[in-house]
């Protein structure tokens, strides 16, 4: 589905149908990524995740002195050695996410937006989406959106419960369609309420990171959902 598009500053959609229908309106700021606000669909989990760790803001776009460490390495005997034999993997569509110390392994499947802006999510669980007009996975300098269900009822837990627990310092590991692997190294871990998403989450250019989406927070009965959303932030390992 095609993503509408706004000129100028976008704001956060609220009513009472969105309410009622579980789903939340996110926004993004068009000058920095082109993007409107997406609407995540919700998913299942247990317990709330604490906050840690330092966010990578999408605005704070890398120094120069990040893409030239090889070369102003003190010992020329030893970076040299590897960068010759061993070029960077290029950017690809992700197609496997991979968290090692979680023993998580899911397929990730491509997640465009339906007219209003929603998010289309894949149903199971076990599955997540990447959302395409974010970066593709290896990308140097954007941002790579994952989101997905934490469960059902028909299927239990899927891949993305793991959020709520992994730890700062853990590995995330995208292949994607040419066999590539990327690793990133997790950098931030934060609980948002639904409705209180930063803009930052869907702004897609100006930082090399993945961001991953699920639900989380105390289940609420009157609204048939769950309170927050946790999202985890990792960058190039």
């Amino acid at each position: 589905m095609s993503l509408r598009r706004r000129r100028g500053r976008h704001r956060r959609r609220r009513s009472a149908a969105a309410r009622t229908l579980a789903a939340f309106l996110l926004t993004a700021t068009a000058a920095a990524s082109g993007v409107i606000g997406v609407r995540l669909l919700d998913g299942i989990t247990v317990g709330r995740s604490p906050d840690s760790g330092d966010v990578p803001a999408a605005a704070s776009t890398p120094g120069p002195s990040a893409r030239s460490q090889p070369a102003a390495s003190p010992s020329r005997s030893r970076t040299p050695a590897r960068s010759p034999t061993r070029a960077p993997t290029p950017p690809g569509v992700p197609i496997t996410l991979a968290l090692p110390s979680e023993r998580v392994s899911a397929p990730v499947v491509p997640a465009g937006t339906r007219p209003d802006g929603e998010l289309r999510l894949p149903r199971s669980p076990s599955v997540v989406g990447w959302w395409v007009r974010s970066a593709p996975a290896g990308d140097r300098r954007d941002t790579t959106l994952l989101a997905g269900h934490v469960d059902s009822a028909a299927e239990g837990v899927g891949a993305l419960a793991a959020l709520r627990k992994i730890d700062i310092g853990g590995q995330v590991l995208l292949t994607d369609t040419f066999g590539g692997v990327h690793s990133y190294r997790v950098v931030a871990r934060r609980v948002y309420p639904k409705y209180a998403l930063p803009d930052d989450v869907f702004t897609v250019t100006g930082r090399a990171r993945v961001v991953l989406i699920t639900c989380g927070g105390p289940f609420d009965e009157e609204a048939g959902r769950y309170r927050d959303n946790v999202v985890v932030y990792a960058v190039p390992s």
